[in-house]
């Protein structure tokens, strides 16, 4: 009388630490293991409020900044361009800083 079969399914393979066989009864078969829940919960999302920060951010140092810095030529546009340019600064710092900490937040998700 032979030992019992185990019963079809994924088991431990004994010569690769880490990795799983399919036994379908009878042999083994060179299968791709299915996903743990490990896998499954590393997925690659986004810190939105962050990311729409940065991108309202963008615009907004956009949207302004490009109008003041066109008026350069007119007359008297010196004002307009140095205040342009400071815009553009500032707005560019702001939206470095929200860009930071949407990746932040995004790799600190990914960590836990």
């Amino acid at each position: 009388m032979s030992a019992p079969k185990p019963a079809p399914g994924w088991y431990p393979d004994p010569f690769t630490p880490g990795k799983q066989k399919y036994w379908d009864g009878a042999k083994w078969l060179d299968l791709p293991a299915p996903p743990t829940g490990e896998a499954a919960e590393r997925r690659f999302t986004i810190h939105y409020g962050f990311a729409l920060l940065a991108i309202f951010s963008l615009l907004g140092t956009l949207l302004f900044g490009i109008p003041l810095l066109s008026r350069a030529t007119e007359p008297h546009g010196g004002v307009s361009a140095t205040m342009g340019t400071l815009w553009m600064l500032w707005g560019g710092m702001w939206t470095l800083i929200w860009t930071a900490f949407a990746i932040q937040h995004t790799l600190r998700g990914r960590r836990k």
